[in-house]
């Protein structure tokens, strides 16, 4: 008798209950295909990143770019007709800052302009300073001893020349099947902590020595330093090399150099031939809005008014490009 009650009772599970798929929601196909032809037929995808990048790039947080670029967003959104379109203020952030004017080449012995760039929130060198160049690489305490004296009004290279691989292969290709089965396969890393941007010089990474290599620098009156970039090819990867808070310590003018140029000089001053630049930074500070925002737009729901589907990213990019590969 137990059996048969059990056997009823399943029975009941089985057919008296609606399954996931008979209680499903009904798939609005025709809004489905009206979204695939508006994205696949009218796409403005390639026109909102031109603008972005090409007009609005870099967008620095805290400079005039990116508040320039938020509000051709923010009137873009309100063109089709989003609601609530705002620039939704949170902070503080810091001071903003902006490149105004730089120029670089090496005067003699021969002559040739530089691929370079000067770190975000560094100062400038109050118009144009042509000075000759020396290295000074710094790694212990001993070393400030040993370039003490010697750097007031030159330009100081902070970093050894590293070895450059040559690209025999292009660095970018189409996955094939196999290879995003083995990516597949591979266990997810944990996350790794942010830093403060690019270290200049040497080989100690303690970020408090670091610290005192750039006031050593700045006291002994160099007038910048100038460290390779991370990447070869012409490209040249640059952060910050100063602070947001005006409250902090001081640093020299900071500029990163394109590893060819870098090396190119570098194998000079190794052979006693003297070489001389000609430099101009003009970089901002922006203090009277210490804050900065968020575009904040939104597209009403209808039978789930009460609930929310948020869809972001990050509006930022470094200064020295369009921040069309930025993340």
């Amino acid at each position: 008798m137990r059996a048969v009650k059990l056997s009823a009772v399943i029975l009941a599970l089985l057919f008296g209950i609606p399954t996931a798929a008979q209680i499903q929601e009904k798939v609005d196909l025709d809004a489905t295909y009206r979204i695939k032809d508006e994205g696949l037929n009218r796409s403005q995808v390639m026109d909102i990143l031109s603008y972005l990048t090409d007009v609005y790039g870099g967008r620095l947080t805290g400079s005039p770019q990116i508040k320039a670029a938020a509000e051709w967003a923010k009137k873009k959104l309100m063109e089709w007709e989003l609601v609530n379109v705002n620039l939704e203020t949170w902070g503080p952030f810091g001071r903003g800052w902006s490149n105004e004017n730089f120029s670089a080449r090496v005067i003699s012995t021969s002559s040739f302009p530089l691929i370079a760039y000067p770190k975000a929130w560094t100062p400038g060198t109050n118009g144009l300073v042509t000075a000759d160049v020396v290295a000074a690489i710094i790694n212990n305490d001993q070393d400030f001893d040993t370039f003490r004296g010697q750097l007031r009004g030159k330009y100081v290279m902070v970093t050894p020349m590293r070895d450059v691989s040559a690209l025999f292969e292009a660095p970018g290709h189409r996955f094939t099947e196999e290879e995003l089965v083995a990516m597949s396969a591979q266990p997810v890393q944990p996350p790794r902590g942010g830093g403060r941007g690019q270290r200049g010089g040497g080989g100690n990474n303690n970020p408090n020595f670091n610290d005192r290599r750039l006031r050593f620098f700045l006291s002994e009156g160099g007038v910048s330093t100038i460290e390779p970039g991370q990447r070869s090819g012409g490209t040249v990867f640059v952060q910050a090399g100063g602070s947001r808070n005006a409250s902090d310590p001081p640093v020299p003018p900071q500029i990163v150099m394109a590893i060819e140029h870098y090396g190119r000089i570098w194998r000079m001053i190794e052979k006693k031939v003297p070489v001389s630049l000609e430099m101009n930074i003009e970089n901002k500070f922006y203090d009277q809005d210490l804050n900065s925002f968020n575009i904040v737009a939104e597209i009403p729901g209808t039978d789930k008014v009460d609930e929310l589907v948020m869809i972001g990213a990050h509006f930022d990019s470094w200064h020295t490009g369009t921040g069309a590969t930025d993340n």
